[in-house]
């Protein structure tokens, strides 16, 4: 990072990130490929992932509080079990075989990506009649997309959308709060802890953040208005097939990233 063209890429980098991630979903589509890139080792590249990720949550959760779309029980009853399932999830990275990630990471995007296609873009653009609600079912889907969420991260967003509407009955700029809160606390607990084990470029990723710092903002400004019913799913779809050619091409080529290198994204 020496040059002020590789800044300025990083931070440009780091504000679509922040905006992917608060809008619709995973923004680590964007800034993982440019941190391998950039030369830095797959797991070093996954743990500075996290740092834009928490911090741009972190902006968006500020704002929409302010709004008023966040309810201060429902968020403590969501946050729970989706934090306890994001710190187990960080913790048990390693054990698992990096063969096995690699399968499991395509198939949760195939599966994200037929949900959307079949039940949640109709879901996006329509009020529910119903209040929220929060069932015993609700905090253990929330405690799964956690462990998820702290494991592997990948299109974590994406299922916690879809908790939130199709199951707790959230209308989209709610969903997308809370959404961003349980973004912004796994990302946190899990940058502290792949920090502590030496997996995090604290340089690269402070300079990525000044990007999602903005990104955070304009993204959750954006999910406030009418637009983003229509945006965002059309943004979730995008991500998720860009994800999938680019993986089956690591794939093909045999150049598929193993151990926690992707699988922190």
């Amino acid at each position: 990072m020496d040059s002020p063209l590789e800044i300025f890429i990083i931070i440009v980098a780091g504000f679509l990130s922040g905006f992917i991630t608060t809008v619709a979903s995973s923004g680590s589509a964007v800034t993982l490929p440019l941190l391998l890139f950039l030369g830095l080792p797959p797991a070093v590249a996954a743990g500075t992932n996290r740092m834009p990720m928490a911090i741009s949550g972190a902006i968006a959760t500020f704002t929409f509080v302010r709004a008023g779309k966040v309810e201060p029980v429902m968020a403590t009853k969501i946050i729970i079990p989706a934090l306890t399932g994001g710190i187990i999830g960080t913790l048990f990275i390693d054990p698992i075989p990096p063969k096995y990630l690699e399968w499991i990471i395509i198939g949760s995007i195939i599966i994200a990506l037929i949900l959307l296609l079949t039940s949640i873009k109709q879901t996006l653009q329509k009020t529910h009649e119903d209040p929220p609600r929060y069932r015993y079912r609700d905090a253990f889907y929330l405690f799964l997309v956690g462990l998820w969420v702290g494991l592997i991260f990948l299109d974590g967003a994406t299922y916690l959308l879809m908790v939130f509407i199709l199951s707790m009955r959230f209308v989209l700029a709610e969903a997308n709060a809370y959404k961003n809160i349980v973004v912004f606390l796994v990302s946190a607990i899990s940058l502290a802890i792949l920090g502590i084990n030496g997996d995090v470029n604290w340089a690269i990723g402070a300079t990525m953040s000044i990007g999602g710092v903005l990104g955070g903002y304009v993204g959750a400004k954006f999910s406030l208005h009418e637009l983003a019913k229509k945006w965002t799913y059309r943004m979730l779809v995008g991500i998720m097939v860009f994800e999938l050619f680019h993986i089956f091409d690591l794939l093909y080529s045999g150049t598929l990233l193993s151990g926690v290198g992707m699988m922190k994204q």
